[in-house]
């Protein structure tokens, strides 16, 4: 049985479909809705609830990302309920969120090809900088 390295692990869990669909639904929808919770007083249940749907919807879409005509088709549906909004624009949340996603792929990126005693072995003496 072959064993697979911390790098391959980490990007094999990172994207799975599983994975995908509840890191987009905390990224697009969590952090947002979790200001409603508290100011209105969403009970524990339904907020459990609307994240749950939140993620199946994050799967779906990103199942139709597979096929170009599927997802130009959702895309075109759905941007008929959202021509009145403004259009993205990049913030200091944003910003961080891409800071740290960026970080964080350096660090991958210096274990990539690394047997795990070669990772383990730089861990102990002083970490994982490049």
């Amino acid at each position: 049985m072959e064993v697979k390295t911390m790098y391959e692990r980490t990007m094999s869990k990172a994207l799975g479909k599983n994975a995908m669909a509840k890191s987009l639904a905390y990224f697009v929808f969590r952090e947002i809705i979790e200001d409603v919770h508290v100011k209105y007083n969403i009970s524990q249940k339904e907020m459990k609830s609307m994240n749950k749907k939140a993620v199946n919807r994050a799967a779906a879409f990103l199942e139709c990302m597979g096929d170009e005509e599927v997802i130009g088709s959702l895309v075109a549906l759905l941007s008929l309920e959202t021509t009145g909004w403004d259009n993205p624009k990049e913030t200091d949340d944003t910003k961080g969120f891409i800071a740290l996603a960026k970080e964080s792929a350096e660090q991958l990126r210096s274990i990539k090809g690394k047997t795990n005693d070669e990772i383990y072995s730089r861990i102990q003496n002083g970490g994982m900088t490049t």
